[in-house]
Protein backbone atom coordinates (compact mmCIF):
# COMPACT_ATOMS: atom_id res chain seq x y z
CA UNK A 1 0.00 0.00 0.00
CA UNK A 2 1.21 3.53 0.64
CA UNK A 3 2.14 5.72 3.60
CA UNK A 4 -0.13 8.43 4.94
CA UNK A 5 1.14 11.90 4.16
CA UNK A 6 0.21 14.09 7.14
CA UNK A 7 0.37 17.38 5.24
CA UNK A 8 -1.74 15.99 2.41
CA UNK A 9 -4.35 14.71 4.86
CA UNK A 10 -4.55 18.13 6.53
CA UNK A 11 -4.96 19.90 3.21
CA UNK A 12 -7.46 17.28 2.10
CA UNK A 13 -9.61 17.80 5.19
CA UNK A 14 -9.58 21.58 4.87
CA UNK A 15 -10.61 21.46 1.22
CA UNK A 16 -13.21 18.77 1.76
CA UNK A 17 -15.27 20.57 4.39
CA UNK A 18 -17.13 22.99 2.10
CA UNK A 19 -18.04 20.20 -0.34
CA UNK A 20 -19.31 17.97 2.43
CA UNK A 21 -21.41 20.78 3.85
CA UNK A 22 -23.23 21.18 0.55
CA UNK A 23 -23.91 17.49 -0.08
CA UNK A 24 -27.60 16.75 -0.36
CA UNK A 25 -28.73 20.40 -0.12
CA UNK A 26 -30.57 20.37 -3.44
CA UNK A 27 -32.54 17.25 -2.58
CA UNK A 28 -33.66 18.55 0.80
CA UNK A 29 -34.31 22.19 -0.15
CA UNK A 30 -37.28 23.73 -1.94
CA UNK A 31 -38.08 27.18 -3.28
CA UNK A 32 -41.58 28.12 -2.13
CA UNK A 33 -43.82 31.09 -2.96
CA UNK A 34 -46.55 32.07 -0.48
CA UNK A 35 -49.24 34.76 -0.62
CA UNK A 36 -51.36 35.08 2.53
CA UNK A 37 -53.92 37.65 3.65
CA UNK A 38 -54.97 37.93 7.31
CA UNK A 39 -56.20 40.50 9.82
CA UNK A 40 -52.76 42.14 9.93
CA UNK A 41 -49.32 41.74 8.36
CA UNK A 42 -47.85 39.97 11.37
CA UNK A 43 -50.47 37.23 11.36
CA UNK A 44 -50.24 36.95 7.57
CA UNK A 45 -46.48 36.43 7.80
CA UNK A 46 -46.84 33.77 10.51
CA UNK A 47 -49.43 31.87 8.47
CA UNK A 48 -47.27 32.19 5.36
CA UNK A 49 -44.26 30.69 7.13
CA UNK A 50 -46.36 27.79 8.36
CA UNK A 51 -47.67 27.23 4.83
CA UNK A 52 -44.16 27.42 3.37
CA UNK A 53 -42.88 24.85 5.86
CA UNK A 54 -45.67 22.45 4.89
CA UNK A 55 -45.11 22.96 1.17
CA UNK A 56 -41.34 22.43 1.43
CA UNK A 57 -41.75 19.40 3.66
CA UNK A 58 -44.18 17.85 1.16
CA UNK A 59 -41.98 18.72 -1.82
CA UNK A 60 -38.97 17.01 -0.25
CA UNK A 61 -41.09 14.03 0.85
CA UNK A 62 -42.17 13.47 -2.76
CA UNK A 63 -38.50 13.22 -3.75
CA UNK A 64 -37.48 10.65 -1.16
CA UNK A 65 -40.48 8.35 -0.65
CA UNK A 66 -43.46 6.77 -2.36
CA UNK A 67 -46.95 8.27 -2.67
CA UNK A 68 -48.05 6.26 0.39
CA UNK A 69 -44.99 7.51 2.26
CA UNK A 70 -45.88 11.12 1.41
CA UNK A 71 -49.42 10.55 2.69
CA UNK A 72 -48.11 9.21 6.00
CA UNK A 73 -45.58 12.02 6.42
CA UNK A 74 -48.32 14.58 5.80
CA UNK A 75 -50.33 13.22 8.72
CA UNK A 76 -48.11 15.31 11.00
CA UNK A 77 -49.49 18.65 12.16
CA UNK A 78 -47.85 22.03 11.53
CA UNK A 79 -46.14 22.12 14.93
CA UNK A 80 -44.59 18.70 14.33
CA UNK A 81 -43.42 19.67 10.84
CA UNK A 82 -41.58 22.64 12.34
CA UNK A 83 -39.17 20.15 13.94
CA UNK A 84 -38.01 19.09 10.46
CA UNK A 85 -37.16 22.61 9.28
CA UNK A 86 -33.43 23.26 9.22
CA UNK A 87 -33.27 26.70 7.62
CA UNK A 88 -35.48 29.32 5.94
CA UNK A 89 -33.97 32.06 3.81
CA UNK A 90 -35.93 34.89 2.22
CA UNK A 91 -35.38 35.39 -1.51
CA UNK A 92 -37.90 38.21 -1.81
CA UNK A 93 -40.82 39.54 0.24
CA UNK A 94 -43.53 42.20 0.20
CA UNK A 95 -45.99 43.14 2.92
CA UNK A 96 -48.98 45.43 3.32
CA UNK A 97 -51.26 46.01 6.31
CA UNK A 98 -53.02 42.68 5.80
CA UNK A 99 -50.98 40.75 3.22
CA UNK A 100 -47.63 38.95 3.10
CA UNK A 101 -46.11 37.77 -0.20
CA UNK A 102 -42.72 36.07 -0.31
CA UNK A 103 -40.46 33.64 -2.11
CA UNK A 104 -38.51 31.51 0.35
CA UNK A 105 -35.89 28.80 0.24
CA UNK A 106 -36.70 26.19 2.88
CA UNK A 107 -34.26 23.42 3.82
CA UNK A 108 -35.42 20.25 5.57
CA UNK A 109 -33.14 18.57 8.11
CA UNK A 110 -32.02 15.46 6.23
CA UNK A 111 -30.93 13.55 9.34
CA UNK A 112 -34.16 14.13 11.27
CA UNK A 113 -36.34 13.26 8.27
CA UNK A 114 -34.46 10.04 7.51
CA UNK A 115 -34.46 9.03 11.18
CA UNK A 116 -38.21 9.60 11.46
CA UNK A 117 -38.84 7.61 8.27
CA UNK A 118 -36.72 4.73 9.51
CA UNK A 119 -38.36 4.66 12.97
CA UNK A 120 -41.84 4.67 11.39
CA UNK A 121 -41.05 2.17 8.61
CA UNK A 122 -41.71 4.71 5.85
CA UNK A 123 -39.93 3.58 2.66
CA UNK A 124 -36.93 5.56 1.49
CA UNK A 125 -36.43 6.00 -2.25
CA UNK A 126 -33.03 6.28 -3.86
CA UNK A 127 -33.03 8.98 -6.49
CA UNK A 128 -31.43 7.93 -9.76
CA UNK A 129 -31.20 9.75 -13.06
CA UNK A 130 -33.20 8.36 -15.97
CA UNK A 131 -34.03 9.39 -19.50
CA UNK A 132 -37.47 8.10 -20.44
CA UNK A 133 -38.22 8.13 -24.16
CA UNK A 134 -41.87 8.37 -25.17
CA UNK A 135 -43.01 7.26 -28.64
CA UNK A 136 -46.44 8.93 -29.13
CA UNK A 137 -48.63 7.31 -31.79
CA UNK A 138 -52.05 8.83 -32.47
CA UNK A 139 -55.30 8.47 -34.38
CA UNK A 140 -58.61 10.21 -34.22
CA UNK A 141 -60.64 7.00 -34.45
CA UNK A 142 -59.65 3.49 -33.43
CA UNK A 143 -60.13 2.29 -37.01
CA UNK A 144 -57.73 4.91 -38.43
CA UNK A 145 -54.16 4.08 -39.35
CA UNK A 146 -51.81 5.09 -36.51
CA UNK A 147 -49.62 8.16 -37.01
CA UNK A 148 -46.12 8.79 -35.70
CA UNK A 149 -44.14 11.19 -37.88
CA UNK A 150 -47.13 12.75 -39.66
CA UNK A 151 -47.83 16.47 -39.23
CA UNK A 152 -51.36 15.63 -38.00
CA UNK A 153 -50.00 13.76 -34.96
CA UNK A 154 -51.20 16.23 -32.33
CA UNK A 155 -50.12 13.84 -29.58
CA UNK A 156 -46.44 13.94 -30.61
CA UNK A 157 -46.59 17.73 -31.02
CA UNK A 158 -47.91 18.02 -27.46
CA UNK A 159 -44.98 15.98 -26.12
CA UNK A 160 -42.49 18.09 -28.09
CA UNK A 161 -43.97 21.31 -26.72
CA UNK A 162 -44.35 20.04 -23.13
CA UNK A 163 -41.25 18.05 -22.13
CA UNK A 164 -41.25 17.21 -18.44
CA UNK A 165 -38.62 16.55 -15.79
CA UNK A 166 -39.50 15.15 -12.37
CA UNK A 167 -36.49 15.47 -10.09
CA UNK A 168 -33.76 13.50 -11.93
CA UNK A 169 -36.13 11.71 -14.35
CA UNK A 170 -36.36 13.35 -17.78
CA UNK A 171 -39.23 12.53 -20.13
CA UNK A 172 -38.84 13.35 -23.82
CA UNK A 173 -40.60 12.56 -27.08
CA UNK A 174 -38.74 10.75 -29.84
CA UNK A 175 -36.93 13.42 -31.89
CA UNK A 176 -37.65 13.60 -35.61
CA UNK A 177 -34.05 12.92 -36.62
CA UNK A 178 -33.03 11.08 -39.75
CA UNK A 179 -31.80 8.02 -37.86
CA UNK A 180 -34.99 7.76 -35.79
CA UNK A 181 -37.18 8.30 -38.84
CA UNK A 182 -35.37 5.58 -40.80
CA UNK A 183 -35.47 3.05 -37.97
CA UNK A 184 -39.07 3.38 -36.79
CA UNK A 185 -42.62 3.83 -37.96
CA UNK A 186 -45.95 3.63 -36.12
CA UNK A 187 -46.53 -0.06 -36.90
CA UNK A 188 -43.11 -1.09 -35.61
CA UNK A 189 -43.61 0.98 -32.49
CA UNK A 190 -47.01 -0.54 -31.70
CA UNK A 191 -45.68 -4.08 -32.19
CA UNK A 192 -42.66 -3.31 -29.96
CA UNK A 193 -40.36 -4.35 -32.80
CA UNK A 194 -37.16 -5.37 -31.02
CA UNK A 195 -34.71 -4.63 -33.82
CA UNK A 196 -36.16 -1.16 -34.41
CA UNK A 197 -36.48 -0.21 -30.74
CA UNK A 198 -32.97 -1.42 -29.91
CA UNK A 199 -31.71 1.02 -32.53
CA UNK A 200 -33.88 3.77 -31.08
CA UNK A 201 -32.52 3.06 -27.59
CA UNK A 202 -28.95 3.34 -28.92
CA UNK A 203 -29.59 6.47 -31.00
CA UNK A 204 -31.23 8.27 -28.07
CA UNK A 205 -29.04 7.04 -25.19
CA UNK A 206 -31.82 5.50 -23.10
CA UNK A 207 -32.86 2.16 -21.67
CA UNK A 208 -36.44 3.22 -20.88
CA UNK A 209 -38.80 3.36 -23.85
CA UNK A 210 -42.59 3.64 -23.68
CA UNK A 211 -44.99 3.55 -26.60
CA UNK A 212 -48.03 5.74 -25.84
CA UNK A 213 -50.83 5.01 -28.31
CA UNK A 214 -53.58 7.64 -28.02
CA UNK A 215 -57.05 7.76 -29.60
CA UNK A 216 -59.94 10.12 -28.92
CA UNK A 217 -62.62 8.72 -26.61
CA UNK A 218 -65.71 9.88 -28.49
CA UNK A 219 -66.09 13.64 -28.21
CA UNK A 220 -64.51 13.91 -24.77
CA UNK A 221 -61.21 12.59 -23.53
CA UNK A 222 -58.35 10.38 -24.64
CA UNK A 223 -57.82 6.65 -24.32
CA UNK A 224 -54.14 5.75 -24.12
CA UNK A 225 -52.47 2.37 -24.23
CA UNK A 226 -49.04 2.65 -22.62
CA UNK A 227 -46.52 -0.13 -23.30
CA UNK A 228 -43.07 -0.51 -21.75
CA UNK A 229 -40.41 -1.91 -24.09
CA UNK A 230 -38.17 -2.95 -21.18
CA UNK A 231 -40.61 -5.38 -19.54
CA UNK A 232 -43.63 -5.51 -21.87
CA UNK A 233 -45.93 -4.08 -19.22
CA UNK A 234 -49.16 -2.62 -20.64
CA UNK A 235 -51.54 -0.12 -19.07
CA UNK A 236 -54.77 1.45 -20.29
CA UNK A 237 -55.28 5.09 -19.27
CA UNK A 238 -58.35 7.29 -19.73
CA UNK A 239 -58.00 11.07 -19.54
CA UNK A 240 -61.25 13.09 -19.50
CA UNK A 241 -61.63 16.52 -21.08
CA UNK A 242 -62.58 18.49 -24.14
CA UNK A 243 -60.64 18.21 -27.38
CA UNK A 244 -58.12 20.94 -26.68
CA UNK A 245 -54.37 21.38 -26.09
CA UNK A 246 -55.04 21.12 -22.34
CA UNK A 247 -56.37 17.57 -22.81
CA UNK A 248 -53.00 16.46 -24.17
CA UNK A 249 -51.13 18.29 -21.40
CA UNK A 250 -53.30 16.56 -18.77
CA UNK A 251 -52.55 13.22 -20.43
CA UNK A 252 -48.80 13.92 -20.44
CA UNK A 253 -48.87 14.82 -16.74
CA UNK A 254 -50.87 11.71 -15.85
CA UNK A 255 -48.57 9.40 -17.79
CA UNK A 256 -45.32 10.92 -16.51
CA UNK A 257 -46.58 10.92 -12.91
CA UNK A 258 -47.42 7.23 -13.25
CA UNK A 259 -44.08 6.24 -14.75
CA UNK A 260 -42.21 8.34 -12.20
CA UNK A 261 -44.01 6.63 -9.32
CA UNK A 262 -43.15 3.24 -10.83
CA UNK A 263 -39.48 4.23 -10.99
CA UNK A 264 -39.62 5.40 -7.38
CA UNK A 265 -41.20 2.14 -6.27
CA UNK A 266 -38.44 0.19 -8.03
CA UNK A 267 -35.85 2.31 -6.22
CA UNK A 268 -37.17 1.69 -2.70
CA UNK A 269 -34.34 0.18 -0.70
CA UNK A 270 -33.89 -1.41 2.68
CA UNK A 271 -31.67 1.01 4.58
CA UNK A 272 -30.80 -1.71 7.07
CA UNK A 273 -29.04 -3.64 4.30
CA UNK A 274 -25.67 -1.85 4.26
CA UNK A 275 -22.43 -3.05 2.71
CA UNK A 276 -18.89 -1.72 2.60
CA UNK A 277 -16.12 -1.85 0.04
CA UNK A 278 -12.55 -0.54 0.18
CA UNK A 279 -11.59 1.57 -2.83
CA UNK A 280 -8.29 2.90 -4.16
CA UNK A 281 -8.14 5.97 -6.39
CA UNK A 282 -5.05 7.39 -8.13
CA UNK A 283 -5.02 11.08 -9.01
CA UNK A 284 -2.74 13.62 -10.65
CA UNK A 285 -4.02 16.55 -8.58
CA UNK A 286 -5.75 16.67 -5.21
CA UNK A 287 -8.67 18.52 -6.82
CA UNK A 288 -9.35 15.38 -8.90
CA UNK A 289 -10.05 13.44 -5.72
CA UNK A 290 -12.17 16.26 -4.31
CA UNK A 291 -14.25 16.22 -7.49
CA UNK A 292 -14.67 12.44 -7.31
CA UNK A 293 -15.66 12.62 -3.64
CA UNK A 294 -18.31 15.21 -4.48
CA UNK A 295 -19.64 13.02 -7.31
CA UNK A 296 -19.84 10.02 -4.98
CA UNK A 297 -21.78 11.94 -2.32
CA UNK A 298 -24.40 12.82 -4.92
CA UNK A 299 -25.21 9.12 -5.42
CA UNK A 300 -28.19 8.17 -3.27
CA UNK A 301 -27.01 4.58 -2.82
CA UNK A 302 -23.89 5.79 -1.00
CA UNK A 303 -24.63 6.46 2.66
CA UNK A 304 -21.07 7.15 3.80
CA UNK A 305 -17.48 7.75 2.66
CA UNK A 306 -14.57 7.33 5.08
CA UNK A 307 -11.04 8.30 4.05
CA UNK A 308 -8.44 5.82 5.31
CA UNK A 309 -5.21 7.18 3.81
CA UNK A 310 -4.02 9.91 1.45
CA UNK A 311 -0.59 10.35 -0.09
CA UNK A 312 1.70 9.87 -3.09
CA UNK A 313 -1.11 10.64 -5.54
CA UNK A 314 -3.43 8.00 -4.10
CA UNK A 315 -6.35 7.86 -1.70
CA UNK A 316 -7.77 4.80 0.01
CA UNK A 317 -11.33 5.10 1.29
CA UNK A 318 -14.33 3.05 2.32
CA UNK A 319 -17.72 3.34 0.64
CA UNK A 320 -20.78 2.36 2.67
CA UNK A 321 -23.73 1.75 0.39
CA UNK A 322 -27.31 0.53 0.61
CA UNK A 323 -29.09 -1.77 -1.80
CA UNK A 324 -27.25 -4.14 -4.10
CA UNK A 325 -23.83 -3.69 -5.67
CA UNK A 326 -25.16 -3.69 -9.25
CA UNK A 327 -27.25 -0.58 -8.55
CA UNK A 328 -24.18 1.17 -7.09
CA UNK A 329 -22.10 0.20 -10.11
CA UNK A 330 -24.80 1.45 -12.51
CA UNK A 331 -24.96 4.79 -10.68
CA UNK A 332 -21.17 5.12 -10.87
CA UNK A 333 -21.13 4.35 -14.59
CA UNK A 334 -23.78 7.00 -15.14
CA UNK A 335 -21.18 9.43 -13.76
CA UNK A 336 -18.50 7.87 -16.02
CA UNK A 337 -16.63 5.94 -13.33
CA UNK A 338 -16.03 2.21 -13.06
CA UNK A 339 -14.98 -0.17 -10.27
CA UNK A 340 -12.46 -2.95 -10.90
CA UNK A 341 -12.19 -5.75 -8.36
CA UNK A 342 -8.55 -6.60 -7.56
CA UNK A 343 -9.12 -8.95 -4.63
CA UNK A 344 -9.56 -7.37 -1.23
CA UNK A 345 -10.34 -3.92 -2.62
CA UNK A 346 -11.58 -2.09 -5.72
CA UNK A 347 -9.88 0.40 -8.00
CA UNK A 348 -12.06 3.24 -9.24
CA UNK A 349 -11.22 4.65 -12.66
CA UNK A 350 -12.59 7.22 -15.05
CA UNK A 351 -14.35 5.65 -18.03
Amino acid sequence: MFRICTAAVALFCLLLLPETGRAGDLTYSAEITVDVTAENASVAREKAMTEANRQAYTTVARRVTTAEGVRRLNELNDAQILNFIKEVSIISEKASNVRYLATLNVTINEYILKTYMQENDIPFVIGSAANVLIIPTFREFKTDAPMLWEADNLWRKAWEQNPRTLNSVKFFSIPATGSNYAALDAEKALSLDGMALDKIAFFNNTKDIYVADAVYNGIEGLNITLRSYRDGREENISVPGDRSPQLFIDAINQITDGIYNQIKTQNVVNRQNKSEITVLYSYAYLRDWLHLEKQLREIGYISGIATNAVGSGKVQFTITYIGNFDKLLEALRNKYYNLKNVGDFYIIERI
